[in-house]
């Protein structure tokens, strides 16, 4: 017996499917957009080439993102947990230019980097979050007081800021 709650049920449940779904209901479903092939690795002396560079030659950085752009985001490994990317460098000897270029073409930020930006909105909420971050450090153990410091005029807020809740230098 069909009660007027199951005709509303099932004509509303046909109905979306048929709207919805119209490969499955044919028996086609629709196929999955193709994934790029996944490339060869860097080599790893391209990558110190490339992060040797984004400590000082802004030029370079940029001529080798256009000839590789997988370089944005590569790390060199120095041991010892001593790991760096474009952005770290650059953020840890204070060019400020280089690093929001990097940011902008996609580099993956850090409170380091916030701090030797001067972005002190991100810098609190990201220690107001994690207490303990207040004395982070990037590439070389480098702390965020220092990164604060490579920032010059623009960071000084951030410096006072972490100099008063005590993180370490």
């Amino acid at each position: 017996m069909i009660t007027r709650k199951n005709f509303i049920l099932t004509t509303l449940t046909g109905t979306a499917g048929a709207l919805f779904l119209p490969g499955i209901l044919n028996g086609q479903a629709q196929p999955r957009p193709a994934q790029p092939p996944k490339g060869d690795p860097l080599d790893i002396a391209l990558v110190k080439a490339f992060v040797g560079a984004a400590h000082k030659d802004f030029e370079k950085v940029k001529a080798m993102l256009e000839e590789t752009p997988d370089l944005l985001n590569a790390v060199n490994n120095l041991g010892g947990w001593d790991w760096e990317d474009a952005i770290g460098a650059s953020g840890h000897v204070g060019h400020r230019e280089m690093t929001l270029f990097l940011l902008e073409k996609g580099a993956r930020p850090t409170i380091c980097t916030a701090a030797m930006l001067g972005e002190l909105k991100l810098v609190k909420g990201f220690i107001k979050a994690f207490p303990h971050m207040k004395d982070a450090v990037g590439p070389h153990n480098i702390s965020l007081v220092r990164h604060a410091k490579a920032g010059g005029e623009p960071a000084e807020k951030v410096l006072k800021y972490l100099l008063s809740i005590g993180a370490k230098e």
